[in-house]
């Protein structure tokens, strides 16, 4: 394969020019961040073990403010709600539905449910996710 050109992002990989060292981006670290930085936190469990493995890791890190909310995949609605994609349903994994929990925390809380959540079996292991908070209005610490 050819030396990848100053700039070329093919491949993954940045080269920068004469003794640039290349960068693996799916190893890149985020930005710094201050522990303390407010995260709106998004997590989707999708069955009762791993929801109930959640409530137990936010509690044990100190998390006590969250709004739990019932969700239904897109294979449920097309099972029940549109038989005419009932075919296109069967190729989809069969799950009842989910629950997403949303909390304004920190990053260190986000980064320790992250710890514990790791640990979960495969199978019960929530998805996850974090987005900085610019603004928060209406919520008491």
């Amino acid at each position: 394969m050819p030396e990848p050109r100053k700039g070329d992002t093919r491949h993954g990989k940045v080269s920068g020019g004469a003794g640039d060292t290349r960068h693996d981006h799916a190893r890149e670290l985020p930005r710094q961040t201050n522990p303390t930085d407010p995260r709106l936190l998004l997590v989707i469990a999708r069955n009762e073990e791993s929801f109930d493995g959640v409530v137990t890791s936010l509690l044990d890190i100190g998390v006590v403010g969250a709004t739990v909310v019932e969700a239904r995949g897109l294979a449920a609605i097309l099972r029940e709600e549109m038989p005419i994609f009932a075919g296109l349903a069967a190729l989809l994994p069969q799950t009842t539905g989910a629950r997403i929990l949303f909390s304004i925390t920190t990053f260190q809380h986000v980064a320790q449910l992250i710890a514990h959540v790791s640990k979960f079996p495969k199978e019960r292991q929530p998805i996850l996710l974090s987005i900085p908070v610019d603004q928060i209005f209406g919520v008491t610490r």
